[in-house]
């Protein structure tokens, strides 16, 4: 199995979305099986997802998140997620991932249950942009990517993070909008 380290990956905190994006572009260019990938991006109506084991809080703290995205990648035979803001081993097995991610959802109030917006990750590659506006006010400058903004190359539809939270939203690239029991039983 291949071995993967977190800190070979691009990571600038709170921009989970860009991060999950070039982690994705690295494991293609690195001949990973992009059909095999999907880009999983958790948030709910209320933009308020409970996630346990995230390094913004300490160890056993819950986070509360509007949105945050993860990779999923099938390598070898493993299911792998790719979180750069985990506690957990990195890449964690899919249902590692879950059960210690998630806390059960029917136990949850409504306005912390989370669903899922599953993308195909060559097509997150090819039409995600964010001007990140979403960060502008909350973040100094000095905390932001220190890379120019992601687009699509020209002539491609861009879907803009705003977008891609917008779970009531259908979208022309493949993705499908679930409720995390949904996609995955027994979270």
């Amino acid at each position: 199995m291949q071995k993967f380290c977190r800190e070979d990956f691009r990571y600038t905190a709170y921009f989970c979305e860009e991060n999950i994006w070039w982690a994705a572009r690295d494991l293609v260019d690195a001949g990973c099986d992009a059909s095999r990938m999907q880009v999983l991006l958790f948030t709910n109506p209320s933009e308020s997802v409970l996630l346990c084991n995230q390094r913004a809080a300490p160890q056993g703290v819950a986070t509360v998140w509007d949105y945050h995205l993860v990779l999923q990648a099938g390598i070898d035979e493993a299911v792998q997620i790719f979180d750069l803001d985990t506690h957990l081993d990195f890449p964690a097995s899919l249902e590692t991932y879950v059960q210690n991610t998630f806390p059960r959802q029917a136990a949850l109030p409504e306005y912390n249950r989370a669903w899922v917006r599953v993308i195909p990750a060559l097509s997150y590659l090819e039409h995600f942009w964010s001007d990140r506006s979403h960060m502008q006010g909350h973040l100094p400058h000095s905390a932001f990517p220190d890379y120019p903004i992601i687009r699509p190359p020209a002539g491609v539809e861009a879907i803009s993070l705003e977008a891609y939270r917008d779970i009531r939203r259908r979208l022309p690239d493949g993705s499908e909008v679930l409720p995390l029991p949904a996609w995955f039983p027994g979270a």
